[in-house]
This record gives C-alpha cells, structure tokens and sequence, in this order.
C-alpha cells in the first residue's frame, strides 16, 4: 500500500528542517521507504532536500539518487561538492553510478572517479562511460555472479558468497570458461541440492540468453520481453560475459516506447478525424 505524503506532513519537516532538528526529521523518516523519502524531497527546495539527504545513511542516500527523476537530480548535485557525489556514488551498482556521472561536468566526473575507494569499481565506471547511453553496454551493469565451468558446486558457493556482497539482486548465476567466455547459467536450486563435490558440467544449462554489448536498448527490451526475462546478460563480440541488465534498468526505455506509440496511436486518430 502506497504511502500518502501530506501537506501538513511536509510542513511539519519545513519547520523542522527551519529549527534544525535532525532528531525529529530522522524519526519522522525512519519507516519510510527510500522511494517515499524521494517523495518528500520533491516537495522541499534544493537546500531542503540536501539537509535532508545529510541527515539519511548513505547507503540510503544513494538509494534515493539512484532513483530520482535525471532531469531533477541534474539540477540537484549541483550543490553538491565532487566528495559528497563520490560518497553516494561508492554505494551505487555501476549502471547507477554512470547515470548520475553521464550528466556531470567532465572536470566533476573525472575529480568523482578519483575519489572513489573502490579502484576496481572505478575502473568498471570509467569502461561504462565509453558506451552509448542508448545501447545495451550503456545499460548494464558490472555486479553479476559468475562462476567458472570448471569448478565444483563447493568452490561455487565460496565464491557466490564472496560476490555477492556487491551485487543487489543475485538472481541466477553464469557460467563461463577460462577465457571468461559466457557458456551458460546455472540455477540456485540446483547448486543448493548438490553434493558439494559435483562438478559444474554436470548441474549448468548451456541454453542461456545473452546479448550484445553494441544493441540498442530498444532491442534489449524486445529480447526480454520476448523471453520473459528478468535479467539478461551482455558479452562482447567474442561471447566475452561483459555485465548484465536487469527489468529495472530497461523500465524508462520500456515508458518510451509506450509513449511514442501512444502519440503515434493519437496521430493517427487525428489524420482519420480529418
């Protein structure tokens, strides 16, 4: 059940925003999920908000931004410094993490990357930045789990749990071969059910879905869609496991193309009403 956002509830956080009183707003906010939180912010100014987004975790914080319209959060990070951006951006997955770099100043996006404190996401950011926005390397994100053909199911697991202190949604788990070249997926059942000494070979299913890293995000959409998938991975020309895109990072493509069929839809209409 959606929350509803009252005028005297923004009100209320106004005055305590006016009075300092971070105890208070804290407290007012603690239960709320972060897209609620979001909420609130579009309801105060600019030094309202970012009052407001000091107050929060960070790991809350760069939830919010994550999520924000572009356009609104643009305008926004521009009171920010290049550390209070890179303190956000060191908690995003790295298609997050681009999106909000894509739409800052060269000199702030370069000055972000350096003061990161993960050398290996900043080098996966830095790679991100060099693909089309409208493409499906564009879209995906580095975190995936991988794991190697062959393997046992007891080294898998090990390293499932290791990699996935970095990944937000784990879903499935791909297979590769030595060259990192993506040779299937396994499922979490079926690693779960085996004995620890089976080999990967024996468990993974070669059948696997992927695409390449040069579509176009409309194609990636049509795959997906088509598949009913939730997650598709991306590999480079040689089959390379580059990242992954999950439903959440097509949904604005997905609203574009409904809404270009609907003005397609409503010109239409009007060329037969005439």
């Amino acid at each position: 059940m959606a929350l509803e956002i009252t005028k005297a509830f923004i009100e209320e956080i106004e005055e305590a925003i006016e009075r300092a009183d971070a105890a208070y707003i804290l407290s007012s906010l603690e239960d709320m999920y972060p897209a609620d939180i979001t909420t609130v912010l579009y309801e105060l100014n600019t030094p309202q908000s970012k009052y407001v987004l000091d107050l929060l975790e960070p790991e809350v914080g760069s939830e919010i931004l994550s999520g924000i319209d572009p356009e609104v959060r643009n305008n926004f990070l521009k009171s920010f410094t290049s550390e209070e951006i890179a303190r956000y951006v060191n908690l995003m997955e790295s298609d997050d993490a681009v999106d909000v770099l894509n739409e800052q100043k060269v000199q702030v996006r370069e000055e972000v990357i350096s003061l990161l404190d993960n050398e290996e996401k900043a080098a996966d950011i830095i790679d991100l930045l060099h693909y089309e926005e409208d493409s499906a390397g564009g879209l995906m994100a580095k975190e995936l789990v991988k794991v190697n053909l062959h393997w046992r199911v007891r080294q898998c697991i090990a390293e499932i749990r290791r990699q996935a202190e970095t990944v937000e949604k784990v879903g499935g788990v791909y297979v590769v071969d030595d060259k990192d070249k993506l040779v299937g997926r396994l499922g979490l059942k079926a690693l779960i059910l085996a004995h620890d000494e089976t080999p990967i070979t024996e468990l993974y299913d070669p059948d696997v879905i992927s695409i390449e890293s040069y579509k176009k995000d409309t194609e990636v959409v049509d795959v997906m869609q088509k598949y009913d998938l939730e997650a598709v991975p991306v590999v480079n020309a040689q089959g390379k496991l580059l990242g992954r895109i999950t439903i959440d990072d097509v949904v604005d493509v997905i609203q574009e193309q409904a809404e270009t069929t609907m003005q397609l839809m409503t010109g239409v209409t009007e060329n037969t009403d005439e």
